[in-house]
């Protein structure tokens, strides 16, 4: 076989077999007896994929196949299982909901598109993204085509560009709340994105990430409240006035580099990233 394949073989099968609950026993590994073993197992595939000879060191060969040795990569995938499950700091990291408060499959959001010629009183436009180096989130309120609300969101640097479209849709909706003056049928309201990612994330019931469940809260709770909700989908960079706003908000969002974040939970690759570097 290639070698391509057999490194396919490696990180899809043998490595997950040999992590299995390597959390457990990773202190196991300090003992030289215990780690040849697994060396052993990693040695033989990286023979067959660098068709070396059998005197090749170990290390040898994970250099010039470019593969963790074994024992290094069960350390890391421990360490990043302790920081995201484990222990105190697992609250800063932006895992998905347990499932106790997961909704019945029958009470599951409904996601609905804004409907061709109907009129809404309240148009919400929405944008999140990592621009120059920084992370930010703009929305733009529109309330019978007047503009009365402007709101910007700073988020830390390590966090995600998905972080950013979710979290300024949980705002957004929150925004509504402030509406009270809105009655009957006034309270329809179009939430704009130029994200389709964020709206597929929404309509997944087998999403249960903390900020997407936070808007499907947040629908649920609007529409109790005798409010009608609709999601569409929008061509960035169309001349549309409100999406064009929200881009400029996220703009001028991103290149603040003082006062609080937004949200505090950072995505997973922001943790593994620090962890390898330490490494």
């Amino acid at each position: 076989m290639r070698h391509d394949v057999l490194r396919i073989i490696y990180n899809g099968a043998i490595l997950p077999f040999l992590a299995y609950g390597a959390l457990v026993w990773i202190e196991c590994l300090k003992n030289k007896h215990n780690a040849i073993k697994l060396k052993r197992v990693q040695r033989l595939i990286n023979i067959k994929i660098t068709r070396a000879y059998c005197t090749t060191s170990h290390e040898a060969l994970c250099i010039l196949i470019g593969m963790t040795p074994i024992h290094i990569e069960l350390e890391s995938q421990a360490i990043i299982y302790y920081n995201t499950r484990g222990n105190e700091k697992s609250e800063q990291y932006d895992a998905p909901e347990h499932y106790s408060p997961w909704n019945h499959p029958a009470d599951a959001l409904e996601m609905k598109g804004k409907r061709k010629g109907q009129e809404y009183m309240v148009e919400v436009y929405t944008d999140g993204s990592i621009i120059s180096g920084g992370v930010g989130s703009g929305i733009a309120i529109f309330e019978n085509n007047h503009l009365p609300l402007q709101l910007m969101y700073r988020l830390a640097d390590e966090y995600s560009n998905n972080q950013a479209e979710q979290l300024v849709r949980v705002k957004a909706l929150e925004k509504l709340w402030d509406f009270t003056h809105l009655q009957g049928l006034q309270r329809s309201a179009a939430v704009h994105t130029d994200s389709k990612i964020t709206l597929d994330a929404i309509a997944n019931p087998r999403n249960h990430q903390h900020l997407v469940e936070q808007i499907r809260e947040e629908v649920k709770c609007l529409e109790k409240d005798n409010w009608s909700i609709h999601f569409t989908w929008v061509k960035t960079h169309n001349d549309n006035l409100g999406n064009e706003i929200a881009n400029q908000l996220v703009k001028t969002a991103a290149s603040r580099r003082d006062g609080e974040t937004a949200y505090s939970r950072i995505p997973k690759s922001a943790v593994i990233k620090v962890i390898q570097e330490k490494g």
